[in-house]
């Protein structure tokens, strides 16, 4: 194991890491907010991802342009998703908004698949290469990485120093006390799951640099959204970044020193080992 090489897959992860973080800040933001587990998460991805590409391959539009028009798209979807299925199954059993969004996905792949085929696309566009003595890492992963760390610290600072920020963790702490004070919980929701589909189809439109989708990809993208933020803590943002970094160092040393092949296999043993060594998560608190 040469020094060059072990340092090359830590710089790999970690600039691959923030976008992993990103995959799992719509899912646990949704799941924080009202204790929704969007499953529909890695069809959501892939969408964003397929609106950003037909905006370059349709109108020429610059895929960095495409990718805000796909957070556009995500909120308007995310709001009218919350609205016709999943306020109608919020206060029911965790399988029923499991069934419900499970369904939804199948119907997004689908549809995707009937309109665009199940040939394999990305978004190619020639970056620079960074190189720092032994080290080099592509643009496009320096460029995704910084835009994915930006989101994930405007949604930071959202939730923290903002009216809607109080409002929204006002409603997480207790739902009905927030609605004895005259907010209007319905609302609140439907922001929250609009927010956390918009990171999520952002998510989607700067991952089509860097890895092919087709319609049916998504679940691979859900794997590594929920290992993410059950390793992070659901509904702890700050953890679910930690996590994706974590996850991308994974992700980066089985693709060099094994076959990439194995990765969701690895991803799968941390997420059995999280539930079975720390099923609080990283930032959560052992219960007594």
């Amino acid at each position: 194991m040469s020094l060059e090489l072990f340092v090359q897959a830590i710089v790999n992860g970690l600039f691959i890491g923030f976008l992993f973080g990103l995959f799992g800040m719509g899912l646990t933001m949704i799941f924080g907010i009202m204790k929704v587990l969007n499953i529909a998460q890695g069809a959501m991805i892939v969408l964003g991802a397929f609106t950003s590409f037909w905006m370059l391959m349709i109108f020429g539009i610059n895929p960095f342009i495409g990718v805000l028009i796909s957070a556009a798209l995500g909120f308007v979807v995310g709001a009218l998703v919350y609205q016709s299925i999943v306020r109608r199954v919020i206060r029911k059993q965790m399988l029923s908004s499991l069934l419900a969004l499970f369904g939804l996905s199948m119907v997004l792949e689908n549809v995707m698949n009937l309109f665009w085929g199940g040939a394999p696309r990305s978004i190619t566009m020639v970056f620079p290469t960074f190189v720092w003595g032994t080290v080099s890492i592509s643009g496009a992963r320096v460029i995704v990485s910084f835009l994915a760390m930006f989101a994930t610290i405007l949604l930071l600072i959202l939730l923290k120093y903002t009216y809607l920020g109080r409002i929204i963790r006002a409603t997480v702490q207790n739902w009905r006390a927030a609605q004895l004070m005259g907010v209007n919980v319905n609302q609140v929701y439907t922001i929250g799951f609009a927010l956390g589909c918009t990171i999520t189809f952002a998510a989607g439109g700067l991952m089509a640099f860097l890895y092919p989708f087709e319609p049916f990809s998504g679940m691979r993208f859900t794997l590594f959204a929920f290992v993410v933020v059950v390793l992070g803590t659901l509904g702890n943002p700050v953890g679910c970044l930690f996590a994706g970094l974590l996850i991308g160092i994974v992700n980066s040393f089985t693709g060099i020193y094994w076959l990439p092949s194995m990765i969701p296999a690895v991803v799968y043993f941390i997420l059995i080992l999280t539930f079975l060594l720390m099923p609080q998560g990283l930032m959560g608190r052992k219960r007594s």
